[in-house]
């Protein structure tokens, strides 16, 4: 597989590919082992074409749409997408200003770093959880989403053991953040991302914690022990 140093086909990646760490920008880029599923969703979505059609009244044209209640300008949105805080300063906080403005749905991931009461207060009304196989722990977990003002749940079914992400092998990847010269080396030379991103979360929030996997505050990113407690996730 050709790596993430290689073949940035779009403008805002080649952007991102600059301004992030190399471990950061490969999290974030990459998929699952070789990449084949990132390739074939790809290749699946160039099957399908917009056909034109000339001379057509379409002064009315219109995207809006309503899900679960709410009415929207278009029918997709913002994908949950975990540490985005990570990715940009209070990453889990512009996306949802921005999805605000475009009144398009945002889904908040539940392995964001900031809780889900501010993001929510920002304006994001979906929540996405990784359920654990524990009905205390789900219920738990539940009311705070509701207590919070989420109004839409949504359950992820896709992962029933961790995904073999052998991309952030290469890249320097891991969660925990583990302190290795390679990391640090990789930091320094991002300077922007260094100050702009991760000092000042430090400076202004602390260390990052996973805020909102469970009804309780997680772990740090930064721990010699964290465990991602997805419990009996494989009996659901």
């Amino acid at each position: 597989a050709a790596s993430e140093e290689e073949d940035i086909p779009e403008d805002f990646e080649d952007v991102a590919h600059r301004y992030l760490p190399r471990s950061v920008f490969g999290f974030i880029v990459g998929a699952s082992e070789t990449d084949s599923a990132l390739r074939d969703n790809f290749e699946s979505f160039g099957q399908w074409s917009f056909l034109p059609r000339y001379l057509a009244d379409v002064s009315g044209r219109n995207q809006a749409t309503t899900l679960f209640g709410r009415g929207y300008a278009a029918p997709f949105g913002i994908a949950p997408m975990g540490a985005s805080a990570l990715a940009a300063y209070r990453g889990d906080l512009v996306l949802a200003e921005a999805a605000k403005a475009a009144n398009v749905p945002m889904i908040m991931s539940a392995s964001s770093l900031i809780r889900m009461e501010e993001i929510q207060q920002a304006g994001c009304h979906w929540y996405q959880a990784y359920q654990p196989g524990e009905p205390e722990r789900i219920l738990k977990l539940i009311d705070r989403v509701e207590a919070a003002g989420f109004e839409t749940f949504v359950l992820t079914v896709d992962i029933p053991v961790p995904a073999n992400r052998e991309n952030n092998v290469r890249s320097g990847y891991s969660m925990p953040l583990k302190m290795t010269p390679r990391l640090i080396w990789d930091s320094v030379s991002h300077p922007g991302w260094l100050l702009g991103t991760w000092f000042r979360t430090i400076q202004n929030h602390g260390m990052p914690h996973f805020e909102n996997m469970d009804a309780h505050r997680g772990p740090p990113i930064l721990s010699k022990n964290l465990i991602r407690q997805v419990g009996a996730r494989d009996q659901l």
